[in-house]
């Protein structure tokens, strides 16, 4: 799925279409990172996306804090699944 911000070109790769109402959702970034022969760390590319999907995995069911009440502050900040 994707979330879309007012005012903001990304398209945010998310789980499903609940995550908008999920405490566990943190929008940002992911820089993908490559290792070199030298051992330096090359700047890869970009993906918008949950970083916390990104970085942790989602959370099982029980552990993502879905709330109407989140759902509908996200909404009404401008946020929406598209």
């Amino acid at each position: 799925m994707i979330i879309k911000q007012k005012n903001d070109k990304n398209k945010y790769s998310v789980l499903n279409i609940n995550c908008l109402g999920c405490t566990c959702l943190t929008l940002g970034l992911y820089q993908h990172r490559g290792a070199t022969s030298s051992g330096s760390r090359n700047t890869g590319d970009y993906s918008a996306c949950c970083m916390t999907r990104a970085y942790h995995g989602c959370p099982d069911v029980e552990k993502r804090g879905y709330s109407v009440e989140l759902l509908k502050q996200r909404k009404s900040e401008g946020m929406k699944v598209g």
